[in-house]
């Protein structure tokens, strides 16, 4: 009897996955042989390459085709790859109304800091982008400018004490510890001390929400293919651990500091004051004379630990890892660097040697290195829409039918020699004012674009460059012979890590 059982199961199994994998076919979509029972992903369930090599890989070969668009297979599930810059410009932008979900799986009664701005969808999503937008005008990073200087120097001490063990350093690390310190103390206004203790639980918590085990990826498999299913198991996208610490760190921040009428300069501060259907004009040093529109109905508990929740995740790793393949490829290109070094001692000039929040924004070269890092190394090399209305592809029979993610591959664009110029060099100059213009639309994705662009890139931006300035201001820093050059990445993960980590020597600067 189980025999027979388990030749029926065989059966169903290998006739759905037929079925499956036929379904890009029948729709007259091109698309690559798939295995089963991993479609096209079993070098990356396998872990011999992360998803960005293969997506990468079958971008260039559809593309060296001719096709503006493949279907692609995560196990049965059937993604939609957009290739055409003009096609992504329509997902992204025009037709926005087709794709305004990320698709990013999330569970409010289960696990109430899942449902965050990145994932929310529909009027929900609008609302809460709505309130959100206020909080990250250019006014409000200036007010949080202070809290970031402070963690600054505070790695610029840490790199002063390792200095004095006269060996190299692996700078992801530290500045890993560093945007840790920086979104624990905006984000969620306390002092997390991961650059003086880097086994402090809020780095521990970072870098477990950025590691995926292979219980991990099982548990993604049945998010993503039974959603129903995940929520009837109350799986959530994160370890339970890490949820139940950053929803009890924020509920415990925001009845001490309104118990204790406390108020600071940051983002959580921002979030109480939308409680209780608060605006955000009463907020002090915004730089602004005018009130800031209303916010609507006020934030629950809830919303407000999801959005610090998020602000955490998408600002600690993204960010260091940019500014640490800026630092590299300022240590393999010394005349980048002293051009970034000269313009900084100029600035400082003119800001009685001192790194303001205006001083920052004047470091327009800086600006383009940051941006050639996001170039070459975007944090988030691919990411999805997911279809909420049956859509026609622009000039075509074909149709992407509800449910369906549409993935758009930022890195394999930012890689593409027919839209940049020798893709593998390390050129800022790409990113200056009489070049940037030059730049095809839709070939440059580094925080997304239309809508659902990232919220927080002006955060980014100002973080990046104080933290490369501080560096620049300090160090002239070369290359260690412990990175591992060619770089290669890490498989498993979500940002792009190099194998290896980046290793550099600092000698004085002479600023």
């Amino acid at each position: 009897m189980l025999v027979l059982v388990a030749a029926v199961l065989i059966v169903v199994i290998y006739f759905y996955y037929k079925n499956a994998f036929a379904y890009w076919e029948r729709r007259g979509v091109p698309t690559l042989q798939p295995s089963f029972p991993f479609g096209n992903m079993f070098r990356v369930v396998v872990r011999m390459e992360s998803v960005n090599d293969k997506v990468c890989e079958i971008y260039n070969k559809m593309k060296s085709a001719g096709y503006k668009y493949a279907g692609i297979y995560f196990f049965s599930r059937k993604v939609f790859l957009a290739i055409d810059p003009q096609l992504i410009k329509c997902i992204l932008g025009k037709d926005f109304r087709h794709f305004n979900d990320r698709g990013i799986y999330y569970d409010e009664e289960n696990d109430p800091v899942s449902a965050h701005l990145f994932s929310l969808s529909g009027p929900k999503w609008k609302t809460l982008r709505s309130k959100l937008t206020p909080a990250f005008t250019a006014g409000k990073t200036k007010y949080m400018f202070d809290a970031i200087k402070s963690c600054g120097d505070d790695m610029v001490q840490l790199l002063e004490n390792l200095m004095k063990l006269d060996e190299d350093i692996e700078i992801k690390d530290i500045l890993a510890r560093f945007t840790t310190d920086v979104i624990g103390s905006c984000a969620f206004g306390i002092e997390c001390n991961s650059l003086t203790n880097p086994n402090a639980e809020f780095r521990e918590m970072g870098r477990r929400a950025f590691t995926q085990t292979p219980g991990d990826v099982f548990k993604m498999v049945i998010i993503r293919s039974f959603p129903k299913l995940a929520k009837l198991l109350k799986l959530g996208v994160f370890s339970p651990r890490v949820s139940r610490f950053f929803q009890q760190v924020v509920e415990d921040t925001v009845n001490f500091r309104e118990q204790n009428n406390v108020t600071r300069p940051d983002f959580l501060q921002l979030l109480i004051q939308m409680r209780g259907d608060a605006s955000l004009n009463n907020l002090h040093n915004d730089g602004n004379n005018h009130a800031d529109e209303t916010c609507g109905d006020g934030l629950t508990m809830n919303e407000i630990a999801a959005q610090a929740f998020i602000f955490f995740l998408a600002g600690f790793e993204t960010t260091s890892t940019t500014i640490s393949f800026a630092l590299l490829e300022m240590a393999l290109n010394p005349s980048i660097q002293e051009r970034a070094r000269s313009e900084l001692a100029d600035v400082l000039n003119k800001h009685e040697n001192k790194l303001t929040y205006d001083a920052v924004g004047e470091l327009q070269f800086l600006e383009t290195v940051v941006l050639e890092s996001l170039r070459k190394y975007p944090p988030a090399p691919v990411f999805l829409r997911k279809c909420t209305e049956r859509y026609q592809v622009p000039g075509t029979n074909v149709y992407v039918e509800k449910g369906l993610s549409a993935l758009i591959p930022a890195m394999a664009l930012h890689r593409d020699p027919d839209f940049y110029e020798n893709p593998e060099c390390f050129d800022p100059e790409r990113f200056n004012e009489a070049n940037r213009h030059k730049i095809k639309e839709h070939v440059f994705l580094p925080f997304g674009d239309g809508p659902r662009i990232c919220i927080g890139m002006r955060f980014a931006m100002v973080q990046s460059k104080l933290a490369l300035a501080q560096f620049l201001q300090h160090y002239c820093f070369t290359l260690s012979e412990k990175t591992q050059l060619p770089l290669k990445m890490e498989t498993k993960g979500i940002v792009l890590t190099p194998i290896g980590g980046i290793w550099l020597k600092f000698p004085k600067s002479s600023l």
